[in-house]
């Protein structure tokens, strides 16, 4: 975890702080006092100070075993999070069943600031499960579920977002220029899919397809995740038709529309520039 920098530029530097400490529990869950504190960069009484607030509130707690720990609230308002996202609470139910199905690990993401967050995971039953997190986060340019977010951006928009990706060397297959991210982007329109393989991962392939509203705008996707084994390049197409059916499904389940894999999916930026996915 890194040190707490430029909570300065904030409007309010005191949240920053209690964000970068609940980032700190919930990424080392167990350490003390001084843990933290080194972890934040803070002084002493500051941590004190911190630690006694979040604790009043719920947000972190002392575990019997020693140190701290992510506090009951969280669970609360991720709970009342998760109820009120219609895409969320309608679409897990369908990606529970489609990964059932497919014996494979599902995920339902969204975009946020350049990233490919996870908002839901269902596994399949499979012997071998490839291991994630909901929260976590991807760069657009090597994850298939990133993919499937921006590709269909406005030329604008999508100049806006590949001018803030770093295109960090992950994976011998990692995308490291804003012209091959083009190009790979120009295929996942065609398909109507997105492909990670082995870019964010080794023995890791991923494929992913968006979820839209009833105007044809993007606003989540939803990936299916194996080993090479598991998505081998046998199985890649029938397997990639069906994250496009199951992704359909999921359109209209929450927004009654009629989905068709026929009509090109927009982001929200297409509809207007002022918007972002």
């Amino acid at each position: 975890m890194n040190k707490v920098e430029n909570v300065s530029s904030l409007k309010v530097p005191a949240l920053g702080k209690g964000v970068a400490l609940l980032e700190a529990v919930a990424r080392e869950p167990g350490l003390g006092f001084t843990g933290l504190q080194e972890r934040l960069g803070l002084p002493k009484s500051s941590t004190h100070h911190l630690i006694s607030t979040m604790c009043e509130l719920g947000l972190i707690k002392k575990r019997a075993l020693g140190g701290y720990g992510l506090g009951l609230k969280l669970l609360e308002l991720a709970g009342l999070a998760n109820e009120s996202n219609d895409v969320q609470r309608d679409a897990i139910p369908i990606l529970r069943d489609f990964a059932r199905q497919i014996q494979l690990t599902c995920h339902l993401g969204v975009y946020e600031n350049g990233e490919a967050v996870y908002l839901a995971r269902v596994e399949g039953a499979q012997d071998i499960i490839v291991k994630s997190h909901v929260g976590q986060r991807f760069p657009v340019s090597c994850s298939a579920l990133g993919k499937s977010l921006v590709a269909w951006l406005a030329p604008d928009m999508l100049d806006e977002v590949i001018a803030k990706l770093a295109f960090e060397k992950r994976m011998p297959k990692t995308v490291m220029n804003a012209a091959d991210f083009r190009l790979d982007l120009g295929e996942v329109r065609r398909r109507g899919w997105a492909l990670d393989d082995e870019e964010q991962a080794p023995n890791c392939r991923c494929i992913a397809a968006p979820i839209r509203d009833r105007d044809g705008v993007i606003v989540a996707a939803i990936s299916a995740v194996g080993t090479l084994e598991q998505v081998g390049d046998a199985r890649l197409k029938a397997l990639a038709a069906q994250v496009v059916a199951a992704a359909n499904a999921i359109s209209e389940s929450v927004y009654s529309t009629a989905a068709q894999t026929t009509t090109p999916p927009r982001s929200r930026a297409a509809r207007s520039r002022g918007n972002t996915l």
